[in-house]
């Protein structure tokens, strides 16, 4: 009886194990984490500042995180220093990235994520709701400030969804 050498069987393993493998356990699950933020991004700072902004990594800094925020702007720089509390606990809420204490931002030409989803811009908004960001800013004194946040406002409720 001639018997042919058979080979062994070959197992299959998840790609995730082979991956975490190469690149690292750690490395792999910062990799993991930083795609699931990508894609809830909009969600967690809104459709117009994800347009103009992108999480790019998130680097071990002795036992504590620190996200790094691609900002097209400076301005948007500062809107980040204003969210980090709000992005720190979104952060946790939706990708469980524990131990996030840090958020920086870096100026990158053309960051942001582009939205799938097309958003319609009303043409106008109705006087009630002007009115009614109007009586939002009466302690405001600065006339000029004061005119800056009105228009802006007035430009956010215009971008709906």
């Amino acid at each position: 009886m001639n018997k042919r050498h058979k080979r062994p069987r070959s197992r299959l393993t998840p790609a995730y194990n082979n991956m975490a493998e190469i690149l690292g356990h750690d490395r792999f699950s910062e990799l993991v984490a930083i795609s699931q933020l990508r894609r809830v991004w909009a969600d967690i700072v809104g459709v117009m500042m994800a347009a103009r902004t992108e999480p790019i990594s998130i680097e071990k800094d002795g036992d504590v995180n620190c996200l790094f925020i691609a900002v097209d702007h400076p301005i948007m720089s500062q809107q980040i220093r204003f969210l980090r509390d709000d992005i720190r606990k979104a952060c946790f809420k939706r990708c469980q990235i524990k131990s996030l204490v840090k958020v920086r931002t870096r100026v990158q030409s053309g960051a942001g994520i582009k939205s799938k989803k097309s958003h319609v811009i009303k043409n106008e908004i109705s006087l009630s709701d002007k009115k009614r960001v109007a009586l939002e800013l009466e302690t405001v004194k600065d006339r000029t400030l004061k005119r800056a946040i009105f228009d802006a406002r007035v430009a956010q409720l215009k971008y709906a969804d």
